[in-house]
């Protein structure tokens, strides 16, 4: 097979690439049920309006610019999907439009686009909204309130998550139990573990999706959790409400295992997941913020390229030169 000439690194290698991300894709799409049957209609305007609006920005960017549209990259649709899916259903629209159009149009596509870019696009969508507007984006709407969720705009009852309420130092009312299919305050899409974890079980076994990135964040923050609880009910209590409530596992299973922001060596991406995990529950200990995987992912992906040089040099037997290992500055 003849590779195209300027195609995105996904294109070059090749069609397990191109099948990695249609795999990734649908299993955004299977995660997306469970919110759409909590939450009606509203959920699946905005997971459908999000793919729609970065797919969108992504055809004007290649326009613009005089550059090929590949149809076959379908990781507009992703970004789109984790975008919403992070968010609180009662979101406003705006808000997801605004984290949408700041993933690919500043956050990927003047890197190069898929491929090139340095940083999650999803995640810098989300932490750029959640810096400006965390007022919305860490509001949940009371889901056993009996509301329903309108469309557009109402009034509507607001309770804490049960990671807003860890940050207070209390215990969520809820059973670590019921967490697990995702029925209460949080990101829409991002608190059912069991679809979550039947989801990178599938892209693993699908050799979409490398476990270790994922698999090491997992444990470090587990471990973190177990070392430095922030509920007084025991370690095992702790560690549960950790890993199940907010955004970790979802970050971790389908954030962490991007291949094109993740080291590129075996050890790196252990390395990058461990360091992650341990970020966000530091970030979720002394941030600003109840959650921290999207700062996590973003911060990482910064040091990813160094982490995979610093192995590759030992793997050599050499020693380390920060002036070998470090980037040149350009000059002026």
């Amino acid at each position: 097979m003849k590779l195209l000439e300027g195609a995105p690194r996904f294109l070059q290698a090749g069609h397990s690439s191109q099948a990695s991300m249609r795999d990734m894709l649908l299993v955004l799409m299977a995660v997306s049920v469970l919110p759409v049957v909590y939450h009606g209609p509203r959920a699946a305007v905005l997971i459908i309006g999000s793919m729609a609006v970065c797919m969108l920005s992504y055809i004007v960017v290649q326009l613009v610019t005089s550059r090929t549209i590949w149809i076959t990259d379908c990781s507009p649709f992703i970004t789109g999907a984790i975008i919403a899916l992070l968010m609180p259903a009662n979101v406003p629209y705006w808000v997801v439009v605004a984290a949408d159009l700041f993933a690919i149009l500043v956050a990927k596509e003047p890197f190069g686009g898929t491929g090139r870019t340095p940083f999650n696009p999803a995640a810098a969508g989300m932490v750029f909204v959640s810096v400006l507007w965390p007022q919305h984006v860490f509001t949940y709407y009371t889901m056993n309130s009996g509301q329903t969720l309108p469309l557009m705009g109402g009034e509507l009852t607001t309770s804490p998550s049960p990671a807003g309420w860890m940050r207070q130092g209390i215990q969520p009312e809820i059973m670590p139990f019921e967490m697990i299919w995702g029925r209460f305050e949080g990101p829409m899409g991002a608190t059912a573990a069991a679809a979550i974890g039947a989801g990178f079980l599938y892209l693993v076994i699908r050799k979409s999706a490398d476990w270790r990135a994922p698999v090491f964040f997992v444990v470090a923050a587990a471990c973190y959790a177990a070392l430095f609880p922030r509920i007084l009910t025991g370690t095992e209590i702790s560690v549960k409400y950790e890993l199940l409530s907010g955004s970790l596992l979802f970050c971790a299973c389908f954030m962490a295992a991007d291949p094109c922001t993740t080291p590129r060596t075996s050890v790196g991406k252990c390395i990058y997941g461990a360091l992650a995990g341990i970020l966000l529950m530091v970030l979720r200990n002394y941030g600003a913020y109840e959650q921290g995987g999207c700062f996590a992912i973003l911060l990482m992906g910064a040091v990813s390229p160094l982490l995979d040089r610093v192995v590759l040099y030992f793997k050599r037997g050499g020693t380390i030169d920060a002036k070998k290992i470090l980037p040149s500055r350009p000059k002026r």
